[in-house]
């Protein structure tokens, strides 16, 4: 069998090389014992819980697990939760507001992450506090242009610019906004 000459597995190797070493520094999910920044996506009522989908059984067994009843459910104080890796990379969970605490889709928490989770385990949470001034979570990250074609464009959408005061917080998944897992 021949073997490649020296200049071509070089060519080959290298570039190998330093694409494992960039996957294996992408990350997917915040580090276990710390914390990360998430959107809240919905409150979590009991009937979400019912029922024998595979997520809806992954989620109850979770909270289970977790040690939360049916009354902090029942409560409103159990909510899924997101924050964005990367451009279209998320990470989430369930989220367990403190006791009293109300929390609207796509107000921002800080969350401690004690469980990763992963497929085929649903993660839950502690909520920590509030980060008020982050509002753009959920929100679109384009506006149509009805008038393109006129307009001599080769697209119908346009970016939208966030406001400086929110800039570097998000990345932008399936064309919304989403706030960044890191601090």
């Amino acid at each position: 069998m021949k073997t490649l000459p020296p200049f071509v597995q070089c060519l080959i190797k290298w570039p190998l090389l330093l694409c494992t070493a960039w996957l294996a520094g992408c990350a997917s999910a915040p580090p276990a014992n710390s914390v990360a920044v998430v959107a809240v996506l919905r409150t979590v009522n009991p009937g979400d819980l019912e029922g024998q989908h595979a997520q809806t059984r992954q989620d109850r067994q979770a909270l289970r697990d977790a040690g939360v009843d049916s009354t902090a459910v029942a409560a409103g104080r159990v909510v899924r939760v997101a924050c964005a890796m990367m451009t279209d990379g998320t990470w989430g969970g369930l989220g367990i507001l403190p006791s009293g605490a109300q929390a609207a889709p796509g107000s921002v928490w800080r969350l401690r992450v004690a469980e990763v989770g992963g497929n085929d385990q649903t993660a839950v949470n502690a909520l920590i506090d509030p980060l008020p001034n982050l509002t753009w979570s959920g929100k679109s990250a384009y506006t149509f242009v009805p008038n393109w074609r006129e307009l001599g464009r080769w697209s119908n959408i346009d970016p939208v610019e966030l406001p400086k005061d929110q800039r570097g917080h998000y990345h932008v998944v399936f064309s919304h906004f989403l706030v960044s897992c890191r601090p």
